[in-house]
């Protein structure tokens, strides 16, 4: 009785192209990971490649406004859940003061750097504090996906993981405290700090307890004995549930589901790494996805743009920000040799929560309507689409360099999931 309700081809289309997408996709990065391109890096030539084919045949068709936000929020909470479960709580305790003071020093020197080069070639502090601010945030989606492609494991991946668990909660609450000081700014209103401050601080707080509560309740399912795929089964699900929560409750979706893959794998009796290995098979296509749409809805275009020297002192000026903070502090904090060495070439990479805040800073000082206010919000939204392009396919190559020149790729295991072709995150 249903079924003559529904439009079969329209339902069926594009689930044969998803699967077409997919297949191609993964066949092309392992082509390329033979010849030591990153499976991530891969992934999103492939989507620059559907992109060029979508143009010129019509296939594949764009996804849909929902197939958009089910892919890249779905992507984006169980990359959240497989960053939360591989910190190590011990290690975090042992070192907490240090690595915090490494995260302070990396995300603050791109904040500060990027902040005078912008404020000093543009004499728009407005435009400046809000490229800052989205410069502390480090991609969790590629490092996390290079990290885990190669197996990393050491005192570097481990930082690296905790960087890119948190950095981004630094950005989000900067760039919102500067997005309604701009609007504010432009409008010609003035906000009480209060007023600022106040929906950033209960979105952590919702995020948080959402993510322990959930890991709580599911604590009963997730007990010794159970087997590894049978703990993923009933782990799977739960990330769903908690990507939808967030979404409900308007909370940070990643955020949320680090607290729920860390508690979890705090709390629980069982084999965890194989537990988290099976969830990230299951949650492979989606991932894989994420990675293609990014290269999908790159504008090649854009990097002859009129804009191009200030996107130039953009990405230098992170860039360095980003060397001279997670150098010095990690020398402060007393790191090894080897993430000294290292640390300041993994984390140039930007993406989803970059273009998400410039796309949002973007939607909402349009609306305000005046001038100055259109012209910031397409300089920063030019900014970050190219920047995001270039590091994209730089950062993944020179944090593949850091792992392997850190001694921490484990070649087996690699190998082993490259030959896989399916666990991409």
């Amino acid at each position: 009785m249903f079924l003559s309700k529904i439009d079969e081809i329209q339902l069926l289309i594009p689930i044969f192209e998803i699967g077409i997408v997919i297949i191609f996709s993964l066949v092309l990065a392992r082509v390329l990971g033979k010849r030591g391109i990153p499976q991530v890096l891969g992934l999103i030539f492939a989507g620059i490649g559907l992109q060029f084919l979508a143009k010129n045949i019509g296939f594949p068709t764009p996804p849909t406004a929902e197939l958009h936000y089910i892919i890249t929020n779905g992507a984006l909470g169980f990359i959240g859940f497989s960053i939360g479960a591989h910190l190590d709580l011990r290690k975090l305790r042992e070192e907490s003061i240090g690595l915090t003071l490494v995260l302070v020093g990396e995300a603050f020197g791109a904040f500060i750097i990027v902040i005078f080069a912008i404020g000093f070639f543009l004499e728009d502090w407005i435009l400046a504090f809000l490229l800052g601010s989205i410069a502390m945030a480090t991609a969790p989606a590629s490092t996390s996906a290079v990290i885990s492609e190669y197996r990393s494991e050491g005192p570097l991946s481990q930082l690296i993981l905790f960087i890119i668990a948190f950095d981004d909660i630094l950005a989000i609450i900067f760039f919102n405290v500067f997005l309604n000081y701009s609007k504010s700014y432009f409008l010609g209103i003035s906000l009480s700090l209060l007023e600022t401050i106040l929906p950033i601080i209960l979105e952590l707080a919702g995020s948080l307890i959402l993510g322990i509560f959930l890991a709580l309740l599911l604590y009963p399912f997730h007990f010794e004995g159970v087997s590894a795929s049978q703990s993923a089964e009933f782990v799977f699900p739960a990330i769903l549930i908690c990507i939808a929560l967030a979404g409900l409750l308007d909370i940070s979706i990643i955020l949320s589901c680090v607290i729920f893959g860390l508690t979890l794998s705090t709390v629980a009796r069982c084999e965890n790494k194989a537990c988290i290995m099976g969830v990230e098979r299951l949650s492979s296509p989606i991932i894989a996805l994420f990675f293609i749409l990014i290269g999908f809805e790159m504008d090649l275009s854009q990097l002859i743009t009129n804009t191009l020297l200030l996107i130039m002192i953009y990405v230098f000026a992170r860039a360095t920000g980003k060397f001279i903070g997670s150098y010095t502090t990690a020398r402060l904090a007393k790191m090894p040799e080897n993430v000294l060495k290292n640390l300041p070439i993994s984390l140039l990479t930007q993406a989803g929560v970059a273009v998400g805040l410039a796309a949002l800073a973007y939607s909402q000082l349009l609306e305000i309507g005046i001038p100055s206010a259109i012209i910031t919000a397409v300089l920063l939204l030019d900014v970050i689409a190219v920047s995001v392009l270039i590091t994209e396919i730089i950062g993944p190559l020179l944090l593949k360099f850091a792992l392997k020149r850190a001694n921490e790729v484990n070649v087996t295991k690699s190998v082993e999931n490259v030959d896989s072709g399916c666990d991409s995150d």
